[in-house]
């Protein structure tokens, strides 16, 4: 085994688990960096032989020890807290001999935006970047391909796939090898910027049609209102505070942020792997689901989702907004509007 130790963090995650399992393949000593070491994720990269650290990612004391002999690192900053979780992280590693982080941010990442994490994901951007002894790389991702996977009892058993606008979504999977095969020849990489995208630049419709051939079913890509989508969110159990962006991430694919630069060949040139299309993301993490099966069971419980769907009141994002107290800003810039941001990408 390679002795060089790379820490992974979230690394039940959507791409920390995929890069830790890649990691150990490749032949390094991994400490993956968990809270809920009896994941079902934690306790298969154990059993491959990572170390499994358990912690809290926002307590520096537990970063400092987690970083404790470690080389190299793929950072992965989750929500609600990625700002605090962030700036936590990079103070611990100033004080660190770790000589390459690759850090996972957003595609949109920029100063002015009207999404609150966006604006957190730009700030910890540039905290990594002045920080004066590791070398960086980031990666920034559009849309990940789950999130049209994320309600799957009217998509599988009604066919409305919500319309997000164009994009080429990229797999968890993918974003996670290409930030383990960055990290195992990490000196070509310094002060390098990646976007993961999936193979091929699909409309919603396109999408659609490719779910319901996986499914044997037809299914119509729809643009629901917001106040639908937050009912629909609602009643799935998703947290109010990362629902609330949700809107400026679908109003970000309508004005055509996804589509732009996309496809691209980052997959293929660092992995050296084809990315994986929509129909292969579809049968990992739509097929897969209990709920993909047509049947007068799963019809029924879809049909019972719907009425709580009904029946759930809608949040009222403005004022949940102000109770938070979101930084507000005059005139916020959606990226492709944004003279920075283009400057940038």
């Amino acid at each position: 085994m390679n002795e060089t130790k790379i820490l992974v963090t979230a690394a039940n995650g959507h791409t920390g688990f995929p890069a830790a399992k890649e990691l150990l393949d490749l032949g390094f000593s991994v400490r993956a960096f968990v809270r809920n070491p009896k994941n079902k994720n934690a306790r298969e990269l154990s059993r491959f032989g990572a170390e499994i650290f358990v912690g809290n990612i926002e307590d520096i004391a537990d970063v400092r020890k987690a970083l404790n002999g470690i080389s190299r690192v793929y950072f992965v900053p989750t929500y609600p807290n990625l700002l605090f979780q962030g700036t936590t992280f990079v103070n611990a590693l100033e004080e660190s001999e770790v000589e390459h982080v690759v850090l996972l941010t957003q595609w949109l990442s920029s100063s002015r935006h009207p999404s609150v994490y966006t604006k957190e994901h730009w700030l910890v951007d540039q905290a990594f970047k002045r920080q004066s002894k590791t070398k960086l790389t980031i990666l920034n991702p559009g849309l990940f391909a789950f999130v049209y996977f994320m309600t799957p009892e009217p998509l599988a058993q009604f066919g409305i796939l919500p319309d997000f606008g164009e994009n080429a979504p990229p797999s968890n999977e993918d974003i996670g090898l290409v930030a383990a095969h960055i990290l195992k020849n990490p000196e070509e990489h310094p002060g390098k910027i990646y976007r993961v995208t999936g193979k091929d630049l699909l409309t919603a419709d396109e999408m659609a049609q490719i779910i319901g051939k996986n499914l044997g079913r037809k299914v119509k890509a729809s643009k629901m209102s917001f106040s639908m989508m937050y009912k629909v969110l609602k009643a799935s159990g998703y947290p109010q505070m990362d629902a609330s962006q949700v809107k400026y991430y679908i109003e970000e694919g309508h004005k055509g942020a996804f589509a732009f630069k996309a496809p691209n060949n980052v997959v293929k040139e660092i992995v050296g792997k084809e990315p994986d299309g929509f129909g292969t993301i579809t049968r990992r993490y739509l097929m897969e689901n209990p709920m993909a099966k047509q049947s007068l069971w799963n019809k029924i419980k879809g049909m019972k989702f719907m009425l709580k769907v009904l029946f759930t009141k809608t949040w009222n994002m403005k004022t949940f907004e102000k109770e938070r107290g979101f930084p507000s800003l005059n005139n916020p810039d959606y990226v492709l509007g944004s003279e920075e941001w283009g400057k940038n990408h």
